[in-house]
């Protein structure tokens, strides 16, 4: 059997634009077993995101999701004023918590060996990234079959995480509760 863990993030990496930085993964054993919640994604000429969808279909998206076997892994930042009074911003932020949130899905997995999804970005090379997971990988005594960065319109997996780590930057930068909807799939959520 082979895992998937799915990443994509919500927010910017600057000091202004948004308050909080969020990035978030499923883990799950099969892909297939999201078909339903991808199905209730609307067809439309463009691709439907977090962003540019209204809070009803957020939240019947999140909703099809609730019944379906996965596990939610987050790490949200409130960029200006981290816990521990040191911000940091760009690709340094994004490194430390994806770092952090690859760490977290790892140690949820449902077996040994894994295909790992990150939603295409320029924050991280593709090599830098395998490094990450290779070495993450060592310590927690896993396989890595594939690591890839892939287009979210590409890959329903990742269009669909883009909804979680959206719900998760709206529970703290808008007080949104959507994801209460997916409170018994997360098993680690870290708030700095």
């Amino acid at each position: 059997m082979t895992g998937l863990i799915a990443i994509d993030e919500s927010g910017d990496l600057g000091s202004a634009g948004t308050k909080y930085f969020t990035i978030a993964a499923i883990v799950m054993l099969r892909p297939r077993n999201l078909k339903k919640a991808t199905d209730a994604i609307p067809k439309r000429d463009y691709e439907i995101k977090w962003n540019n969808s209204n809070p009803q279909t957020r939240r019947d998206i999140i909703s099809e999701m609730s019944d379906l076997p996965f596990k939610i892994v987050y790490y949200t930042v409130n960029k200006n004023h981290p816990d521990n009074h040191k911000p940091i911003y760009g690709n340094e932020l994004y490194e430390r918590v994806l770092r952090q949130v690859i760490s977290d899905a790892i140690s949820v997995l449902p077996c040994k060996d894994f295909n790992l999804f990150l939603d295409s970005n320029n924050f991280i090379t593709i090599s830098r990234l395998r490094q990450m997971v290779e070495e993450e990988s060592k310590n927690q005594g896993v396989n890595p079959k594939r690591v890839d960065k892939v287009q979210s319109e590409q890959n329903k997996c990742i269009q669909l995480v883009d909804f979680v780590a959206g719900a998760v930057k709206a529970q703290y930068e808008a007080l949104d509760d959507t994801l209460k909807i997916l409170n018994g799939k997360i098993s680690f959520a870290r708030r700095h």
